[in-house]
């Protein structure tokens, strides 16, 4: 069976205002049964085609659906003839989008996993109008399959119903996943991992948790969600949320690293990414989107974020913890955290922990100089990275620390880099930073996750405190770890 369309497809506005009224009222007639997407951009190889209108249906398949926007006055006295490859002056012609996704479908899983069916829509054209055209038109348009302005409305599901075999049940999973392969293709393998690629794919049903250790992935697979579900449906409305200005802008160089490593051919400016502070502000202005996403989400703002979902919208969030209120996805694997710290903080090896971390009260500055002073024996300067929560007196161990170790030239691998010193970083930061060995100052009103903190050095942590009961943080980490049990 051909497939066909207007051969003009550059439509006017009116034209596509029409277009987008029936294909909307299809999609009320059929709403609970299928899946409706427009203008949707599919790749094989290098080549990329837009789907202006299809249905994806568990009984039906594939269904594409065509405009064929001629009236009887325009075509009377007119005999159709199919479009040959450069043909430019037919009237019909094949539309390419049914071979498209038949090659797609048969790479992936190497046989036909749904059939693919074209429904041709005259909204200019009664059936008694299309019956008086000349026969080529009859030759070329199968007339059962084709919609008439004299038949609009519920009488169009009957049509479409009554003429497509509907005994076979088919698996849209599998459709969409052969549909939208390439969306999660980037050049760059290691972008995504095999687990994060296949959680791309699962449908958003209803709210969803990520969860897993850091470095799992998690803020990788938000972004990359975000984007396959903006290229299934270019019209959604979506907001990523990110815990500091930092972290957004973690977000956003994730956003230009898959678009520009993929086929996807998007615009980065399209993804709104805003920080924790905006939340309630957006929600007291009643604005909504069809999906919001919230990296590492606070337990205390999932209500504001739910105010902030249209009817039909859904929440995509990530922890490091599963919430009771949120049904949760876990991703198992940690591509920051070594193996031997992953199964103690899994609860497997406790005692792991502890060679990975050191947590110390007393006075900053001492213990500072003490653990460079062993540090600076094995390893660079550049692979020891100190974060401090407060700015002033950061500063002022930054001046501590270059007074006591300068002078000392063994410190520097060349003479003319005296100057460069071990830079010092705001805890804000934190989220944007890592290195073999971080020395992490706090105090008692430091509110980051101490798993996250424990995370960001890939051979051991120093969290060091004034407060004496610092060594909770260790607690902390077990605790936390009980409660995901």
């Amino acid at each position: 069976m051909n497939i066909f369309s207007k051969l003009f497809s550059s439509s006017s506005s009116d034209s596509k205002k029409t277009h987008e009224n029936i294909f909307a009222s299809l999609q009320i007639l059929i709403e609970d049964e299928a899946e409706f997407y427009s203008y949707t951009p599919l790749f094989h190889l290098q080549n990329k085609q837009i789907i202006d209108y299809m249905m994806l249906h568990p009984k039906l398949g594939i269904v594409l659906f065509s405009f064929f926007d001629h009236d009887a006055k325009s075509l009377k006295g007119v005999t159709a003839s199919l479009a040959q490859e450069n043909d430019t002056h037919a009237q019909i012609r094949p539309s390419s989008n049914k071979n498209c996704i038949q090659l797609l479908m048969d790479e992936s899983f190497h046989t036909q996993i749904a059939p693919v069916h074209t429904i041709l829509i005259c909204p200019h054209l009664s059936e008694d109008e299309f019956d008086a055209l000349d026969e080529s038109f009859h030759t070329l348009i199968p007339k059962s399959l084709t919609l008439f302005n004299n038949n609009i409305d519920e009488s169009y599901k009957q049509i479409i119903f009554k003429n497509l075999d509907t005994h076979t049940a088919y698996d849209i999973d599998k459709v969409k996943q052969a549909l939208f392969a390439e969306f999660i293709v980037p050049e760059n393998k290691q972008l995504m991992s095999s687990q994060q690629q296949r959680a791309i794919h699962m449908d958003l049903g209803g709210n969803l948790l990520i969860h897993g250790l850091p470095g799992s992935g998690k803020s990788s697979l938000l972004v990359a969600k975000a984007l396959y579900e903006k290229m299934k449906n270019p019209k959604l409305s979506l907001i990523i949320f990110a815990e500091r200005s930092c972290n957004v802008h973690l977000l956003q160089s994730l956003i230009f690293q898959f678009i520009e490593n993929s086929h996807w051919g998007m615009n980065p400016a399209d993804i709104a990414v805003s920080n924790f502070e905006s939340i309630k502000r957006r929600s007291r202005e009643k604005e909504k989107f069809d999906l919001v996403i919230c990296d590492n989400v606070n337990e205390a703002d999932l209500k504001t974020l739910y105010s902030l979902l249209s009817k039909n919208g859904h929440l995509l969030a990530s922890s490091a913890y599963p919430l009771k209120e949120i049904a949760h996805h876990n991703l198992s694997e940690s591509f920051r955290l070594p193996a031997a710290l992953c199964a103690a903080c899994e609860g497997l090896q406790a005692e792991k922990l502890q060679e990975h971390l050191s947590v110390q009260s007393g006075n900053i500055f001492m213990n500072a100089i003490l653990i460079l002073t062993k540090l600076i024996k094995e390893t660079p300067l550049e692979k020891i990275t100190i974060v401090h929560h407060n700015k002033e007196a950061s500063l002022q161990l930054q001046s501590e620390i270059n007074a006591y170790f300068t002078p000392i030239c063994y410190l520097f691998d060349e003479p003319d880099k005296k100057d460069d010193a071990i830079m010092i970083h705001p805890l804000s930061q934190i989220g944007c930073l890592n290195n073999d060995y971080m020395i992490i100052v706090l105090d008692e009103e430091s509110i980051y996750d101490p798993m996250e903190l424990v995370s960001r050095a890939d051979k051991k942590s120093y969290i060091l405190s004034e407060e004496k009961d610092i060594d909770q943080i260790l607690n902390q980490i077990k605790g936390k770890l009980n409660e995901m049990d």
